[in-house]
């Protein structure tokens, strides 16, 4: 390893001690912890200076600051369903879906009718029918059912619950009745974010009301970050075309607003030609457009990928200040360095490693292509040629920011989504233009002019500027093979394609090679991947199997929809659960189903076969009730109290057997593990789908 270049790899050693202790099954504990600071500091001090050694320092600070984030925002969690609870809290975050539609982030008061051991720190959960209109820091109270936080929808899928226990949230539910407001006093935690809230508000009546419909609401994602309203049909054409991410306030949001800022102070600045001539401007206006960076963020809610930009955005212009460049992979690895040491759970997360992917490509690239211009430059002395130059760079680089950016993000994207956009490069090339030059700089100009009533012709341009924004997303997203799905490629592909194009953007020498095998490693891991012959909903409500063609077929006019799309996506199928049921496989009567796969059979006992006489023959039996050893599969049985216990299973028929694992085994006995209260046989039944 380059000694020189050892802050630049600092951000994926980080990382890969971070997925150290993701992957562990067992919580490490504290003995461990101090271990682990123990060794770090004696190799610090007596190897100081050795790469080797400071590299290994890195892992092992990595895997320390996931433990202590992971104590640091624990939380008690719900173990059970739980109706009639009488729930009390202050209101933390809201989602408005709709007038009669919202979902509330609450940190809880009081819950009577739970356990006092299981009474959570947040909650998240759904109010629905007329509702008040709480802000940020009232206190709520109604009635409502808990639910423990949710598994993965098969093994080895996205772990939802663990993200919501990064937020300090031990339960999901939804309120059973109204909910009421008792005190619209907020203390002194909640004012800040209040505040905002309420700034977010009136920015959004006043965007919607000049730009109405669906623009209207894409225009208030870009400013406030809510999206909630913006329909269905306009998010599928912005994820086939490749332009989704502009949806999401980020990295190019967050350089646009404060760039626009950093221009507009510096020019106004240099208007004065004492100022310009005898103090330092360019400090004064990169710390402006920092201030307006920050009140952006603050704005748009703070979400991870908000704050994360945020850091990137800072480092940027605090190298400004202290006279260094302001884009290059030392910058790039300094914000993930502290972005990784706050909050390391981001590192699992498919926002940060896109972004972090794209963003290390195009600063490797940029690096590289600033030093051949400027050796190209010292030889052109002729001033038409150096135009033209320019002109041929400007189109050089634009097209390879497109391809850099979605090539390396795509790799995080196939893991995390199956979903590519093959023509983001065109959609992308035609529409950041218009994003760049009508759309953010006029939503920064609207609310600088709305407290004068003067924000009406910005927001008529910005609301062009979509207009042709979604033209270019819908021409592009309906061509041929536009967002096509593949299946999901495992963690280990993932990673080591990631690795690839680390070897590739970060090294200065002949190391880059090594990036080739890695990619010819990471390439055959993904194609040779193989998905579960079946899968068992984490309630027994639905099973689906692969067919003769490696198709996955869901049983017929069965529960459990959102599971099965998910099991169809992970496979890159993008048919409706509904679709895909209709596909030769099962055969059903009123008490049983049956099907053949891979050669073995395989049975459903439905909960109206309770109890069926004779035991039906198949090597994998499934049951929606406890079968209490009273039938068995030839090599694998799984009932309602097995799916209770480990949650979804996933069953892979060998030559030799059947290999089954669960959910609930995949998490592991981690600080975010629901493990499973046992209740009365009423409590057993879960809301549906």
């Amino acid at each position: 390893m380059e000694g020189a270049r050892l802050t630049v790899w600092a951000p994926l050693l980080l990382a890969a001690g971070i997925w150290l202790y993701f992957s562990l099954t067992k919580e490490p504990g504290w003995l461990l912890a101090a271990g682990g600071v123990g060794a770090a500091a004696f190799l610090a001090w007596r190897a100081r200076g050795h790469p080797a050694v400071l590299a290994l320092c890195l892992v092992i600070t990595g895997f320390l600051s996931a433990e202590l984030r992971s104590h640091w925002v624990a939380t008690p969690l719900v173990r059970a369903y739980s109706p009639g609870v009488h729930l009390v809290g202050r209101v933390a975050d809201i989602d408005r879906r709709s007038a009669k539609r919202m979902t509330l982030v609450l940190e809880v008061e009081q819950a009577t009718g739970l356990p006092l051991e299981e009474t959570p720190l947040r909650v998240k959960i759904l109010a629905t029918g007329v509702l008040p209109q709480p802000r940020i820091g009232d206190r709520v109270e109604g009635e409502a059912i808990l639910l423990p936080l949710p598994l993965p929808v098969e093994p080895g899928a996205f772990d939802y619950g663990r993200s919501l226990f990064f937020q300090s949230i031990g339960a999901t539910g939804r309120f059973t009745t109204p909910f009421i407001i008792t005190d619209e006093t907020a203390p002194a935690g909640f004012q800040l974010w209040r505040t905002f809230h309420s700034i977010r508000a009136a920015i959004s009546a006043r965007v919607t009301a000049v730009i109405e419909g669906p623009l209207g609401s894409f225009a208030d994602a870009l400013i406030t970050g809510e999206r909630a309203s913006i329909p269905k049909p306009m998010i599928e054409s912005l994820q086939k075309s490749g332009l989704f991410h502009i949806l999401s306030i980020s990295g190019l949001h967050m350089a646009i607003v404060a760039g626009a800022s950093f221009w507009l102070v510096r020019a106004l600045l240099a208007l004065s030609s004492r100022l310009a001539l005898t103090r330092p401007i360019k400090k004064w206006a990169a710390l402006a457009a920092l201030a307006v960076a920050t009140f952006y963020m603050l704005l748009a809610e703070g979400g991870a990928a908000t704050e994360r930009s945020f850091i990137m955005i800072a480092v940027m212009f605090f190298a400004m200040v202290v006279d260094r460049p302001a884009i290059s992979l030392h910058n790039l690895a300094v914000a993930a360095i502290i972005i990784l040491i706050s909050t390391p759970e981001q590192a699992t997360e498919a926002s940060f490693q896109m972004s972090f992917m794209a963003v290390m490509g195009l600063a490797a690239f940029f690096e590289w292509w600033n030093g051949r211009r400027v050796d190209e430059y010292r030889e052109t002395r002729s001033r038409m040629v150096r135009w033209a130059v320019s002109l041929r760079d400007l189109v050089i680089s634009s097209l390879a920011t497109s391809v850099i950016a979605g090539v390396l993000s795509g790799i995080p994207a196939a893991h995390h989504f199956g979903r590519l956009a093959p023509f983001s490069i065109v959609s992308n090339a035609l529409a950041l233009p218009l994003v760049s030059i009508a759309v953010m700089p006029m939503a920064l100009l609207s609310v600088l002019l709305m407290p004068f009533g003067l924000e009406d012709i910005p927001l008529e341009i910005m609301g062009q500027g979509l207009r042709g924004v979604m033209f270019v997303s819908d021409w592009v997203a309906g061509w041929p093979h536009a967002g096509f799905s593949i299946p999901l490629i495992p963690v280990g592909a993932s990673v080591t394609l990631s690795l690839a194009a680390a070897l590739l953007a970060i090294p200065r020498s002949g190391a880059r090679w090594l990036c080739l095998p890695l990619l010819v490693a990471g390439l055959v891991q993904g194609f040779t991947a193989r998905p579960a012959d079946m899968v068992v909903e984490e309630r027994t409500v639905t099973i689906a199997a692969l067919n003769a063609d490696g198709l996955l077929v869901p049983l017929p006019e069965s529960e459990g929809r959102y599971a099965v799309g998910r099991w169809l996506i992970a496979r890159g199928d993008r048919e409706g659960a509904a679709a895909a049921a209709k596909r030769p496989l099962w055969t059903c009567t009123p008490a049983l189903c049956t099907a053949e796969v891979r050669g073995r059979q395989v049975a459903l006992l439905k909960a109206t076969a309770e109890p069926l006489k004779p035991c039906p023959k198949a090597d994998a039996l499934v049951a929606q009730y406890p079968l209490r050893r009273t039938c068995r599969g030839g090599l694998a049985t799984i009932d309602r109290f097995d799916v209770w216990r480990h949650g979804a299973h996933a069953v892979t028929f060998t030559g030799e057997g059947a290999v089954v694992t669960t959910a609930r085994g995949g998490q592991g006995d981690r600080l975010w593990t629901v493990v499973p209260r046992p209740r009365a046989k009423s409590g057993l039944r879960r809301e549906a789908d």
